[in-house]
């Protein structure tokens, strides 16, 4: 009797074992999938991203009226909002820096405000240099994981 139980646990746990194996790889297909989707879902965003900080990047600091920046600023910041929400804390602190750098950009502008704008020029550029140098280093590391030549 104990011969017969355990003949039908070796067969029963061979078809489990294949059966575990094969719900196994068809779950991690999914994940593989789910991979695929949540970087090319990165990429996206940060296509999005290149455009919009390119538009930025046009911006001529000493022609440039004050309603117009905070125009283009506030796409960048919604692009970044989407770029780093789909990259899941992968590219947080060089995001951050970036933000931060937008976000003084902003400022300098908005603080000066279209009377005082003409001496806050050099601040403009000044904090334009700074976005650039920040997008540089998110660049670098986004190429990469986009795989972008």
């Amino acid at each position: 009797m104990w011969r017969r139980r355990a003949s039908v646990l070796r067969r029963t746990g061979t078809v489990g074992t294949a059966l575990g194996l094969t719900i196994g790889s068809v779950l991690l297909t999914g994940c593989g999938e789910a991979r695929v989707r949540a970087d090319d879902d990165l990429c996206a965003q940060y296509g999005q991203l290149v455009e919009r900080l390119d538009s930025l990047d046009g911006v001529d600091p000493d022609t440039v009226a004050v309603d117009e920046l905070r125009s283009q600023v506030d796409d960048v910041q919604q692009q970044l909002d989407a770029f780093q929400a789909v990259a899941e804390g992968r590219l947080d602190t060089l995001v951050s820096t970036l933000r931060a750098a937008v976000n003084d950009l902003v400022l300098s502008a908005t603080t000066a405000g279209e009377d005082a704008l003409e001496t806050a020029r050099p601040l403009l550029e000044d904090s334009l240099d700074d976005v650039r140098e920040a997008w540089a280093t998110v660049q670098q590391v986004a190429d990469v994981r986009c795989d972008v030549p």
